[in-house]
């Protein structure tokens, strides 16, 4: 097999080659700093998107007490260095209120790896303690997106271990040059009883790996790629540095363990080790491996007090990983009092109530155990313990509580420097400043879990962490950016054979095309995973809560592409196959799709039905634009519909709901704004109804959202029309033409301002490329109904 190699970057006369750490212009080497090279190597990196000061300095100093004017300089060091002149910011801008993004068109290349090692054989023995890591499993999202997202992490940190992890080693042999060793389940040759090595074991490996500073991906990721790939051997495994085989077999009264190594260009390593104690042989046989990869065992911190906690440690985690909860509760029931008694045995004790959804049990014992922990000892374990409370405050809305205790973990782990921890408890509270909608901070947590995982190894980690700053753009009115994000972390999930996080990302990269306007892309996006029962066995096993998301999103991409009559009937097929009670907010979600195409469709009533079954507090609840969109549309059917005594309650009623929301966002107000404008048109007071759909033009001119735009533009050049105002219709006219040949809102406005003007031809060609875009989608009707 061909090794990538390491990567070089070219741009304009520069070339950068981050393995050598050479920057050259015009093959004349560039002296930097280390601190200025490892600032561009992380901005070209990152080309795709904006890197936050927090996350920036994090990278490149390793810690957060580094002041934003070293940076500044720094930053100015490098635009000299790349020959900019003044302020041009030719090479790298400064993004406000973010930090900086990379500018220049960039060419990747690559050249083959030359590393060296020489296999090894020897046979010692001591102890270590075994810490673990668990990563999150995906569940579907798309409108729904932050409340499956906070699912998400739940399940995550129910997972959720300790390791311990360091510096990196100064100088190795071998080179993971950005990528990560794997270990798979081991091969063992004993009775029965000893089968839970198959996965304690590989954990073990993995654990040692890490303490070593090797970047090792976790058990519980390595478990799920194997499922994904649908290989238990590890040949899909190849995009990953080093896939390493392990052997136990018992003989007599003695364990022999076999590893074998293999990088992805083809090199070889084997180490072996024989003990009475297949632990101890374990141990052993790690640290030659290490050693021949060119590092030094590493020792953990927090040692045990005896082997016998280790083992139960090892067994206890071996029947996590292999989902079997009743297994691990038995075997901490039946240990000797002592074993039961150790902090870390607690704290499997009380993820084990989590894992099983008993959250009220899994906090009361985790708070138990947090008051029983001695001051500054176990500090890791401690952390730990904060970021699983912190989530579960989170899920019980209790805010306040959920910020200190996350607040408490993420300073523990920060002085431990344990990176893998301090990853999970990033991302923790980056979900929790998206619920509580501080976007800005969320947006430096989730930076900084991305950096904390790529420092602990985790390879997989770092892509999630992409997924999910994609749907973090989603949530900042950033498409764009989303597309960007979702498309990389897509590919990368693909390399790696990650089909269980391939339908979520198609779902989230489907919406951020559909608030863009793309609308043949969102269809060509679903056309990847439909028709389910045909093309779903490509990515796995599907649950029923991600089926019907998909379905969902696929009948959304027909709507959008004038296919109503399919999109309806998929939306009203799901309504009768999805669970009301535990699928609330899907059902909401289809409630307010099926009252968008009645409204279109000219049924006012039916539109004002359904908008009022789709208000459910699960709907504010996930995201407050949905809400409010919605809201507008029951505004907007009782108003076509005569009923304005009733479209009047609603109004008033949602001024006060935005009057109360803790934190206010632009996308929010713009549609409370539009409903301001339908009270004023109703009290028949038209000048006052312009001026406010002027107000939500201007706001969505600054939000920058096609999908926005185009619709509030729709409303506004309507209006203006009505109320003889055909000059500024023509100017509105324009600023929507960009989409006039790709959604059908943005071509009727064009024709009906042709119409206006008087030009025939124009309004009948403008009038058929609008009937054409709505598809079998009714045209509304060319007279003065007001629209908002």
């Amino acid at each position: 097999m061909t090794s990538t190699g390491a990567t070089i970057y070219r741009f304009g006369e520069f070339q950068l080659n981050p393995l050598a750490r050479e920057l050259s212009r015009n093959g004349e080497s560039i002296e930097l700093a280390a601190s200025a090279f490892d600032c561009l190597v992380y901005l070209v990196e990152h080309r795709e998107r904006p890197v936050g000061k927090d996350e920036l300095i994090s990278a490149v100093w390793g810690r957060v007490d580094v002041s934003d004017n070293l940076l500044a300089q720094t930053i100015v060091r490098l635009r000299r260095a790349l020959g900019e002149a003044g302020n041009e910011q030719r090479c790298i801008k400064t993004v406000a209120r973010v930090g900086y993004r990379w500018a220049l068109e960039t060419q990747v290349l690559q050249q083959p790896e030359s590393s060296e090692a020489t296999p090894a054989i020897a046979e010692t023995t001591h102890d270590d303690t075994n810490t673990t890591r668990r990563q999150p499993k995906v569940v579907p999202i798309r409108r729904s997106l932050f409340v499956a997202l906070l699912c998400t992490l739940v399940l995550a940190l129910m997972y959720a271990g300790w390791q311990m992890l360091g510096g990196r080693a100064a100088k190795t042999n071998f080179q993971f040059n950005r990528s990560a060793a794997v270990v798979l389940p081991v091969e063992v040759v004993a009775p029965d009883d000893w089968k839970w090595l198959h996965l304690g074991m590989m954990d073990m490996i993995a654990t040692r790996l890490r303490d070593a500073k090797v970047p090792t991906e976790s058990s519980q990721e390595v478990l799920t790629l194997l499922k994904d790939t649908d290989d238990t051997s590890g040949a899909k495994l190849s995009s990953f540095a080093l896939v390493i085989h392990s052997r136990a077999e018992l003989s007599g009264d003695r364990w022999h363990v076999d590893l074998d190594a293999k990088s992805k260009d083809g090199r070889t390593w084997k180490a072996e080790a024989s003990s009475g104690d297949v632990l101890a042989a374990t141990r052993t046989a790690s640290d030659l491996l290490l050693a021949q990869l060119g590092y030094n065992a590493g020792s953990s911190s927090e040692s045990l007090p005896g082997s016998s906690v280790q083992q139960y440690l090892e067994r206890i985690d071996a029947a996590r990983l292999a989902g079997q909860p009743q297994t691990a509760r038995e075997l901490i029931e039946k240990a000797p009092p002592d074993v039961r008694n150790n902090h870390e045995i607690a704290y499997f004790r009380a993820s084990l109530e989590c894992d099983e959804g008993r959250s009220d049990a899994c906090q009361q014992q985790l708070q138990a155990l947090l008051k029983q922990l001695p001051e500054n000892k176990e500090a890791v374990l401690r952390g730990e313990i904060l970021t699983v409370l912190g989530s579960i405050y989170m899920n019980n809305r209790q805010w306040a509580q959920s910020q200190s205790a996350l607040d408490q973990a993420i300073s523990i782990l920060q002085k431990e420097k344990n990176f893998g921890a301090l990853a999970t408890a990033y991302l923790t509270r980056g979900y929790l400043n998206q619920l509580l909608w501080k976007l800005e901070d969320a947006t430096a947590d989730l930076g900084h879990a991305r950096v904390n995982y790529s420092l602990a190894g985790e390879l997989v980690g770092v892509t999630k962490s992409d997924f999910d700053m994609g749907v973090l753009a989603l949530r900042r009115s950033q498409p764009d950016a989303a597309v960007t994000l979702l498309q990389h972390a897509y590919d990368q999930f693909v390399s790696m054979g990650m089909r269980s996080m391939l339908l979520s990302t198609l779902d989230a990269l489907a919406y951020a095309q559909q608030m863009l306007l793309k609308f043949q892309d969102e269809l060509a996006t679903t056309d990847r995973f439909w028709p389910l029962d045909e093309k779903g066995k490509d990515f796995g096993f599907i649950g029923d809560d991600m089926r019907h998301e998909l379905t969902s999103v696929r009948a959304a991409a027909l709507a959008d592409n004038g296919r109503t009559v399919e999109a309806k009937a998929l939306f009203e097929h799901l309504l009768n196959d999805i669970d009301a009670e535990k699928e609330s907010g899907l059902r909401a979600q289809v409630n307010k799709s099926l009252a968008r195409l009645a409204l279109d469709s000219g049924d006012n009533e039916r539109a004002a039905m359904l908008a009022s079954d789709a208000l459910k507090p699960v709907l504010e609840e996930d995201d407050q634009r949905d809400y409010a969109e919605v809201w507008l549309v029951r505004i907007a059917g009782l108003q076509r519909g005569g009923k304005v005594d009733q479209a009047r309650q609603e109004i008033a009623a949602m001024l006060a709901w935005e009057s109360h929301l803790p934190v206010k966002n632009e996308w929010t107000h713009i549609y409370v704004v539009r409903a301001q404008a339908a009270q004023a048109w109703i009290d028949g007071n038209h000048d006052k109804a312009i001026e406010q759909l002027k107000l939500a033009m201007n706001l969505a001119d600054k939000l920058g959202v096609p999908e926005v735009i185009v619709s509030v533009g729709k409303a506004y050049a309507l209006a203006l029309l009505d109320t003889g105002h055909v000059d500024q219709a023509v100017a509105i006219s324009g600023r929507l033409s960009a989409w006039s040949t790709t959604d059908w809102r943005a071509a009727w406005v064009e024709a009906r301002v042709y119409q206006a003007l008087g030009q025939t031809d124009s309004w009948q060609k403008s009038r058929s490329t609008a009937q054409q875009l709505t598809g079998d989608r009714p045209l509304p009707a060319a007279s003065s109904t007001f629209e908002f």
